[in-house]
């Protein structure tokens, strides 16, 4: 069974399954630089299936965070951050990379996981 995470703010509350705060977390760490990601780079970078990236994508398009973007001649598919998604992200930037450390159990050898 998935493991969902609800992130509660006064402005939005958004509710994520691991693909997607993987998504997220990629993303949140290059704010403000970029703003822009390929569908594909995003698959790429964050170790996913086009499938679960696509799906993950799209949830979080209709959480208001990701919106589309003009499409790649190279790349294909492009989203952007929306201007609320980037501020949301940021203010969230100590639950997003918590989440994500918790989440990540390639991060740990089996000893420290038992320890965790």
């Amino acid at each position: 069974m998935e493991t969902i995470h609800t992130i509660e703010t006064p402005e939005m509350t958004v509710k994520v399954n691991k693909t997607e705060i993987d998504i997220i977390h990629f993303i949140e760490s290059w704010l403000p630089t970029f703003t822009s990601w390929s569908v594909k780079e995003l698959t790429y970078k964050c170790r996913l299936s086009a499938d679960d990236a696509t799906a993950a994508i799209e949830m979080l398009m209709l959480h208001g965070l990701l919106d589309h973007a003009p499409d790649d001649s190279l790349m294909g598919r492009t989203i952007r951050v929306t201007t609320d998604g980037a501020l949301w992200m940021r203010e969230n930037r100590e639950t997003i990379n918590s989440l994500y450390m918790m989440n990540d159990t390639e991060l740990f050898s089996e000893a420290e996981t038992a320890y965790a």
